[in-house]
């Protein structure tokens, strides 16, 4: 959306109970309640709704801001905010008139805005050395909204990676545990452990309870006559963390999934496969950008269902707010391929390896610390980072280490140093020829500018929410399909001539002879042939 549109937008000055960014009313959420139908994969799950969609997107940004005041107007009670390992939990009013009690809520709230930012150099690096174990990183808001006949919907809201540098830590933890990404099967252990400390006062008292936690609730969740559902939403990691919650609580708190729903944006995959019956049988909704090469990294395989948006020019000129300066333009040209290339985990620890490996080979250690000095912006964590001069040459093979034993966890087997050989070659000659600033802001560009739910900085739309509010038409389902000896497999939903029997891409394919082809931006690439 233009800066223009979205000032336009603006004037309109929506109603308190309106979501900022799409404008949807947030206590309508009769479209998170709707029974559970086939999908055009024959599972049964949550159908998918552009309304819901729509508040999904909407908690997923207020996660970011902890802006409550319109959830708070819309009727939303029992605000618990976390955190890392801080809870502010049974937040329920805070008008100007409730003296003391509006007063402290208000003051949680914005310690929670503080330390989402964390601008002291020294708890940062503190930070940092905390999660050298285990990541605890994580953000979630929960509240509760009353229904009909004595109902709730609890609402959990997952944020993403944020602003401080520690808290991209969990995204690179590359091995498994459980079958799952470990830092994000961490961070979701992390929220777990909140369970009897998060409180639904308000709640309780309109259930005639003395207290109510959030692990109460899920106990109750058990059954098909429980009056709490309960919905989830997140935007990269945060979606990342809703999809290990929904396994663990089907699988170990023993959720009925019919009483719950999530939506995810950008969300990473998170499972290996090998400890989940049916990567689809989750009552989760992914939208995912073909632009965006987030949903391609972390495990093998999402849970749920993704909806796929085929990215266009429409959407690229619209929100990603590329440069347009000459060497930008040329650098995107010259590294389409890595991103195209960068088709799931496994292939991006391969190209990311082959770029540090070659940046290293020549740039040598002084092109990259100050590749790494132009990254971080925090000149106490420069200092920690860089006091040996060949620190970063320590961490690029500290990365090549990590990378391969990540590839050996998903994969069973080592990076191919054939394959590395053969990439590092390809890229040389753009390393040689470009900074590596220059080569770096370029990668972050084609990294970030896909992967945005909003742009707050620029008053316009993210691409997601660009998405949200005006291409749904375009979203193309597909599930991940395990198989035996091999990666998981996208498996698209088409549809028969008659537009009646769903068919899958992989069911076509076999009947004309051909593999099946998933799609990634430009780049088509088979995983039927590619052996664990």
């Amino acid at each position: 959306m233009s800066k223009r549109s979205w000032n336009h937008f603006q004037k309109k000055e929506p109603a308190p109970s309106r979501g900022p960014v799409t404008g949807c009313d947030l206590a309508d959420f009769s479209a998170l309640l709707s029974p559970f139908c086939q999908d055009p994969f024959c599972r049964l799950r949550p159908p998918f709704s552009m309304e819901a969609a729509r508040l999904s997107l909407e908690l997923a940004d207020m996660t970011y801001t902890l802006d409550l005041d319109p959830w708070k107007d819309a009727g939303w009670t029992d605000f618990s905010i976390l955190i890392d390992d801080s809870l502010q939990s049974g937040l329920t009013h805070w008008e100007s008139g409730e003296g003391l009690r509006a007063f402290v809520n208000k003051f949680r709230i914005m310690r929670a805005k503080v330390s989402l930012l964390d601008p002291n150099p020294v708890s940062q690096v503190l930070s940092a050395l905390r999660q050298r174990e285990k990541s605890d990183t994580v953000k979630a808001v929960c509240m509760m909204h009353p229904g009909e006949n004595g109902t709730w919907l609890l609402a959990i809201g997952f944020m993403g990676t944020g602003k401080r540098f520690y808290d991209w830590i969990s995204n690179f933890r590359f091995t498994t545990e459980e079958g799952f990404h470990r830092g994000f099967y961490q961070l979701c252990e992390s929220f777990e452990l909140n369970a009897e400390s998060i409180v639904f006062p308000t709640a309780a008292q309109a259930l005639g309870v003395e207290k109510l936690t959030l692990g109460e609730v899920f106990a109750s969740m058990r059954s098909l006559r429980s009056p709490f559902r309960l919905w989830m939403a997140g935007h990269s990691q945060g979606s990342a963390v809703m999809q290990v919650l929904t396994h663990r609580l089907m699988t170990d708190w023993g959720v009925l999934p019919q009483n719950m729903v999530g939506y995810g944006f950008a969300s990473p995959t998170v499972a290996t496969g090998r400890f989940v019956y049916d990567p689809a049988a989750y009552p989760l909704h992914h939208i995912l950008n073909s632009d965006d090469t987030v949903p391609r990294m972390g495990a093998l395989l999402h849970l749920g269902m993704c909806e796929e948006y085929k990215s266009d020019e429409a959407i690229r000129q619209t929100t990603y707010g590329w440069s347009m300066e000459e060497e930008a333009v040329q650098l995107r040209d010259e590294l389409a391929f890595f991103e195209e290339g960068m088709t799931d985990m496994p292939a991006v620890l391969m190209y990311t390896t082959a770029l540090l490996q070659c940046m290293a080979e020549e740039k040598g250690a002084d092109g990259l610390n100050d590749l790494m000095t132009s990254w971080w912006a925090i000149p106490a964590v420069d200092r920690v980072l860089w006091r040996a001069g060949d620190r970063a040459m320590d961490l690029v093979e500290k990365f090549n280490e990590h990378s391969q034993q990540g590839h050996i966890a998903l994969t069973g087997r080592p990076l191919d140093e054939d394959a590395l050989r053969t990439l590092r070659e390809r890229i040389r000659p753009i390393v040689k020829q470009h900074s590596a600033r220059s080569l770096w802001h370029v990668l972050l560009e084609y990294g970030a500018a896909p992967h945005h739910l909003t742009l707050r900085d620029r008053q316009q739309d993210g691409a997601y929410a660009y998405i949200v509010r005006q291409s749904a038409q375009q979203l193309r389902p597909f599930v991940w399909i395990k198989q035996s000896g091999h990666l998981p497999l996208r498996r698209y939903a088409d549809w028969d001539p008659d537009g009646c029997t769903p068919r899958s891409a992989l069911a076509i394919a076999r009947r004309k002879r051909q593999p099946a082809l998933p799609v990634h931006g430009k780049l088509r690439v088979s995983y039927s042939a590619r052996k664990l």
